[in-house]
């Protein structure tokens, strides 16, 4: 959930408030009143200096009043005393107006300048801090706003899962029989290569006998034309005799057996292997094994069968076409025709989803942005009140301290008194007048000059303060006014703003969905789960029965047939006429020595007179020599 408030805080609730703050304009008038504050701090600063001005002007007023005041009724007093010969000359003497003409403390009874000297400099930065938090607060104010109608399509699209999940467990239990299926027909076939190999066995046992047959009428054979070329050629007729005998006997059991092996062999190549190596059509393959098959039950099909004790699973595709796909790696989804178990195309359709669809029409009327219209009414209050603060008469001010300080000039006083001092004929009259022009300048000098800076001081920042305070009360007009224009636009457009964020935000949504659905469709369309594995399980599977055995088995009736063969085109008659050879020539010896025995005289032999030289027997010639083999 924090995780969800994180990106709802980052791509909904900061892009209304940096909409509105950046459309309206009052982040930029709450950084420009940060300058009115930092100015009105320096209005302050001088209005301070100038009270303080003021007071220590008017303790020096009041010192100086008091000391004109003195020096007057000197003045007087001495005009009163001077002798009536010098009593028009001492009249011409004139205090009028010897007093401080300006009031300086009227500055320190203003009641604006004082108001100004604490402008609500605090005041308006508590405000500006106030508002800026507010800006910043809208993000996690629309978090909360939200919240119930997020959780509400976070629990729709959970539902919505829970659906596919539910209506994909089909596909898992297809997954997980077909699995159990293939391992249950590899246990078969591991049984059934066992088997194979026990008549491997046996046929190779059956090889070496017949090895051995062979060889051993090769050594019969050979037994006997070594006794045919010595003079036991009665053994060489035996000997041929039983090699032929076994030749027979061999030759016949030979000639069944690979007559069997080769119709095996034969049935098998071209009902078997042939079958599953037509990859052009797999026509006889798919005969046996769609639906209906001659070899299944109830006229069903191979995936029937397989799938028989799974329910409302109907898989009706061709072996044929499966084969075919799965060679071209093609998904399991569209090769088996999934969509008719599940149809991920209705199960992603997002947009059939009236629950969500309702959800994020809500998300829309729950932001509410109308908190921000009460954002201005502080600094409205506050930059009036500066207004009517700032609102101070200072040339009046001003035109009163350009005014003397004194209404009597004093250094012409002065000289006056010295002239009427140097004009009285009574000495003493004379000195007392010196006396008091000397005081008048130590007056001027002492109480009245510092004054008269104090005065220029004052009419100096009067005029730096009147100067500053123009462009001041304009820079406090046009805050205002932009204050007013970003209230009056937040008032009339926020709301706006803030459904044409949502509308995003909700698009991005849905563009997330798309994208996902798309994802999905593509995935299981192109991608996800390709069947090529099956049709190598079928490919190992053929060129194992194919390949190794049956192929073997060729090969093995054509050495049969070989030896057979050989036994009956070369060895067998080989022996034959060896033996009747033998047995000629036997047969010719025989004859000769009985003849030479009946025509022999009586007597022995040593008796027998030599000179008769015709040794031929009586009767007919022999017949001629066969040497032939």
């Amino acid at each position: 959930m924090i995780r969800t408030n994180k990106y709802v805080d980052k791509f909904l609730g900061e892009p209304i408030q940096q909409a509105i703050s950046s459309e309206s304009g009052i982040d930029l008038v709450l950084d420009s009143l940060a300058d009115i504050i930092a100015e009105s701090e320096d209005l302050s600063s001088k209005v301070s200096a100038l009270r303080n001005i003021s007071v220590k002007a008017g303790t020096l007023a009041a010192v100086a009043a008091e000391r004109l005041n003195d020096l007057a009724r000197q003045i007087d007093g001495l005009k009163k005393q001077c002798s009536p010969k010098d009593a028009p000359l001492c009249g011409t003497i004139n205090t009028h107006s010897m007093e401080l003409k300006l009031k300086f403390n009227s500055i320190l009874k203003e009641q604006q300048l004082l108001e100004l000297r604490v402008l609500g400099v605090d005041n308006l930065t508590l405000a500006i801090a106030a508002a800026k938090q507010e800006l910043r607060s809208l993000p996690s104010v629309v978090v909360t706003q939200t919240k119930h109608v997020r959780d509400s399509i976070l629990r729709d699209i959970e539902i919505r899962r829970d659906k596919v999940h539910s209506s994909a467990r089909i596909l898992s239990d297809i997954v997980r029989y077909l699995t159990a299926s293939l391992h249950s027909f590899s246990r078969q076939l591991d049984e059934s290569f066992e088997r194979i190999q026990i008549y491997e066995f046996w046929r190779w046992i059956f090889m070496l006998v017949c090895t051995v047959v062979c060889a051993l009428v090769m050594i019969l054979m050979l037994a006997a034309m070594l006794c045919g070329c010595g003079k036991a050629k009665i053994h060489a007729k035996r000997t041929l005799q039983l090699s032929a005998v076994w030749l027979c006997f061999a030759s016949l059991l030979l000639w069944s057996v690979i007559s069997a092996v080769f119709l095996i062999a034969g049935h098998a190549e071209v009902f078997v292997c042939q079958t599953l190596r037509d990859a052009a059509q797999y026509k006889t393959l798919s005969k046996l094994l769609d639906k209906p098959s001659p070899l299944l039950q109830n006229n069903e099909g191979f995936f029937d069968a397989l799938f028989r004790d799974l329910d409302n699973v109907t898989i009706e595709v061709s072996v044929r076409d499966v084969l075919r796909d799965c060679e071209r790696n093609r998904p399991a989804y569209v090769v088996f025709q999934l969509d008719r178990i599940l149809d991920v195309n209705k199960e992603t359709s997002y947009f059939e989803w009236e629950e969500l669809q309702a959800d994020l029409g809500r998300l829309s009327t729950t932001v509410d942005v109308s908190f921000l219209k009460s954002i201005s009414a502080p600094f409205n209050r506050i930059l009036n009140e500066i207004l009517v603060k700032s609102n101070v008469n200072l040339p009046l001010y001003r035109m009163e301290y350009n005014n003397p300080v004194v209404g009597k000039d004093l250094p012409a006083l002065e000289d006056q008194l010295e002239n009427v001092a140097a004009q009285v004929s009574d000495l003493t009259t004379s000195g007392r007048l010196e006396t008091l022009a000397k005081r008048t300048e130590k007056v001027y000098m002492s109480n009245i000059k510092p004054l008269e800076q104090l005065r220029a001081d004052l009419v100096f920042k009067l005029t730096e303060l009147e100067l500053q305070l123009i462009p001041y009360r304009r820079r406090l007009n046009i805050s205002l006014s932009h204050i007013h224009t970003a209230q009056f636009y937040i008032d009339n457009q926020g709301d706006v703003i803030a459904q044409k964020k949502v509308s995003a935000y909700v698009s991005r949504l849905v563009s997330h969905a798309a994208r996902w659905r798309s994802h999905v469709l593509t995935s299981t369309g192109k991608h996800a789960a390709r069947c090529q594995p099956l049709f190598a399980v079928y490919a190992a599977v053929r060129a194992l029965l194919c390949t190794k055995y049956i192929s073997s088995l060729h090969g093995w009736w054509l050495c049969g047939v070989a030896l057979g063969l050989l036994w009956c085109v070369l060895l067998t008659p080989l022996s034959v006429n060896l033996w009747r050879t033998y047995d000629r020539r036997m047969n010719t010896q025989n004859f000769i020595t009985l003849s030479n025995f009946n025509a022999a005289p009586q007597g022995t032999p040593e008796t027998e007179p030599c000179e008769n030289g015709n040794w031929t027997t009586p009767g007919p010639p022999p017949p001629p020599r066969d040497d032939n083999w």
